[in-house]
């Protein structure tokens, strides 16, 4: 009678040894999932909330910071390509402090990377326009970037010129003997007794013309300007028109 009794308050059972989920006999005192999720850690500190928050923004700059030196390590960045890097790893407060470090300790710096870029480009066979737009797009600004491309600005000629000679594709010797390349097309319909049959005139022209466009868009893509890249397309044909002239001499 005890026992029923017992058992019909609150489900407990004493003689099961089980009150509400607890089992006494299997040494188990285990709450419900509800239970225990209320079971939460007691919340910080002020104090202890703002000494986390330092070890965190403390390890976040040194990791920062050493990706930045090993960037740097590989080759010169300008301050808005390495911003651009870190950027993606660290926060915006780390990354901040970081640029303004480096640029302090004279590691980072617009110029330097400026210098070693155009040298780098210019060896590759580009040209100023290229290289200019490169620089800005990386955060130079315009005086800056005029700075760095006048020690090149009588190499130009000579550096699309190698370029140039580089690319041009012989014009086949069936169109090529007969004429001066700067000779037009009315020049060549004209005169037919000089320059030959009016069909070989009329495809030398061609060839010429296409020859010129190739080498002009392949300038362009370089970064060399319309004017410059004229006078050097009338050079490099003129050149090749000499070379495959028979000498008499």
């Amino acid at each position: 009678m005890w026992e029923e009794q017992a058992e019909s308050q609150g489900g407990q059972s004493l003689g099961g040894k089980s009150l509400g989920g607890k089992s006494l006999g299997g040494k188990s005192l285990g709450f419900s999932g509800q239970q225990r999720r209320a079971k939460t850690r007691a919340p910080l500190s002020d104090s202890a909330r703002k000494e986390l928050n330092s070890k965190a923004a403390d390890g976040g700059y040194a990791k920062a910071m050493a990706a930045g030196v090993r960037f740097l390590a590989s080759r010169d960045f300008s301050i808005l390509e390495l911003t651009g890097k870190l950027s993606r790893r660290f926060s915006d407060d780390a990354v901040g402090e970081v640029i303004a470090e480096l640029v302090a300790q004279g590691l980072l710096d617009n110029q330097r990377y400026g210098e070693a870029f155009c040298r780098s480009r210019v060896e590759r066979g580009y040209g100023p326009i290229y290289i200019a737009r490169e620089l800005e797009q990386n955060g130079l600004d315009a005086d800056l970037v005029d700075d760095l491309l006048e020690p090149y600005q009588e190499q130009w000629f000579d550096r699309a010129l190698a370029q140039a000679t580089k690319a041009h594709r012989p014009i086949a010797p069936t169109i090529q003997a007969g004429a001066d390349a700067s000779v037009d097309e009315a020049d060549f319909d004209s005169d037919a007794n000089q320059y030959g049959d009016r069909s070989s005139s009329s495809e030398r022209w061609h060839a010429l013309q296409k020859a010129r466009g190739r080498l002009a868009r392949m300038l362009a893509r370089r970064g060399f300007s319309g004017g410059l890249s004229s006078k050097v397309i009338e050079k490099v044909l003129n050149n090749a028109e000499a070379e495959s002239s028979p000498d008499f001499d």
